[in-house]
C-alpha cells in the first residue's frame, strides 16, 4: 500500500466521520475507496524514527483543530492540548522521562526479546516459528520525547479518558493526512503526574482540574522505515481470533 493510497484513505475516514456517512452522496463507495480507508485502520504503523524537519505553524493549527473538534460526551470537550516546539521545554520533559528509565546494560545492548517470542514459553501457545521472529540484530532505540520536532501534551478531566482518546486519535490521523508520522505515548504520564506535577502543569499551562493523559509525537518519518516493528523490537500482534468475540449469527 503506497503512501498516496494511505493518505487518501485517511481523507476518506475523516470525511465519513464529519458527514456521518448518512448522505446519499457518501453511499456506495467504490471497492478501491473502501480498501484505501480500511488500510489506514489496519496497516498504518507507529513511526519510530523521525527527521529534524519542523512542523509548520499552519499544520500545527490544523492538527490541534482536529483535536478541539473531536466528539466528546455531551460536547463538554474536557481536554487541553499543549503543543511544544521549544527545545528548552522539550528537554525538561525528556529529562523527566529519562529519570524514570532503568539503567542501561553494561554492554549497551537492548533487553532480550519478550518471552512470547522465545523458542520455548509457558503461555500455552505454540512457539513462534523461527521465520516469523523479528530480527533483533537490527533493533535500535525508539523515538521518545526530545527526538521529534513537535510534542503535543494532552490533559483531561478525570473520567473523560475515552473522549480524550478520540481527540488524540483524530490529531494523529490529521497529522498523517498532512504527511507526518506519529507516535502516541502514555508512559510519560507517570513522571509528569508525579511529585513534580505542579511544576509541569505550570510549564505546560495545564488546567488545575486536569491531569496529563497522553503525549503525541509528530514529525516527518525517516525515509526507508519500511518495517518499524522489527527495528524497534515490537512484539508480534495477536491474532484476530484471540482478540475478538462475536455473539450471534
Amino acid at each position: 500500500m503506497n503512501k498516496r493510497k494511505i493518505i487518501t484513505g485517511i481523507a476518506l475516514i475523516l470525511t465519513f466521520a464529519l458527514c456521518g456517512c448518512k448522505s446519499e452522496k457518501n453511499a456506495g463507495k467504490t471497492e478501491a475507496e473502501y480498501a484505501g480507508a480500511a488500510a489506514v485502520l489496519t496497516e498504518v504503523k507507529t513511526t519510530q524514527y523521525f527527521t529534524d524537519e519542523k512542523v509548520t505553524e499552519e499544520d500545527i493549527r490544523k492538527i490541534l483543530s482536529a483535536g478541539v473538534n473531536s466528539p466528546s460526551a455531551m460536547n463538554k470537550q474536557p481536554w487541553h492540548f499543549t503543543a511544544v516546539t521549544d527545545e528548552e521545554v522539550t528537554k525538561k520533559l525528556a529529562d523527566a522521562m529519562a529519570a524514570m528509565k532503568p539503567p542501561a546494560s553494561k554492554d549497551g545492548k537492548m533487553p532480550a526479546p519478550p518471552e512470547r517470542l522465545a523458542a520455548e514459553n509457558t503461555s500455552g501457545k505454540p512457539p513462534v516459528p523461527d521465520g516469523d521472529k523479528p530480527d533483533f540484530s537490527k533493533a535500535k532505540n525508539k523515538a521518545g520525547i526530545g527526538d521529534v520536532p513537535l510534542t503535543i501534551v494532552i490533559s483531561c478531566e478525570e473520567g473523560s479518558e475515552l473522549s480524550t482518546g478520540l481527540a488524540v486519535q483524530n490529531m494523529s490521523a490529521e497529522a498523517q493526512l498532512l504527511g507526518y508520522g506519529t507516535k502516541i505515548l502514555t508512559s510519560p504520564t507517570m513522571a509528569l503526574n508525579g511529585e513534580n506535577q505542579a511544576e509541569y502543569k505550570e510549564l505546560l499551562n495545564i488546567p488545575e482540574n486536569q491531569k496529563i493523559a497522553a503525549v503525541l509525537l509528530i514529525g516527518k518519518p525517516v525515509s526507508g522505515e519500511d518495517d518499524p516493528d522489527v527495528l524497534s523490537s515490537a512484539t508480534t500482534r495477536n491474532s484476530f481470533e484471540d482478540m475478538t468475540t462475536v455473539i450471534g449469527k
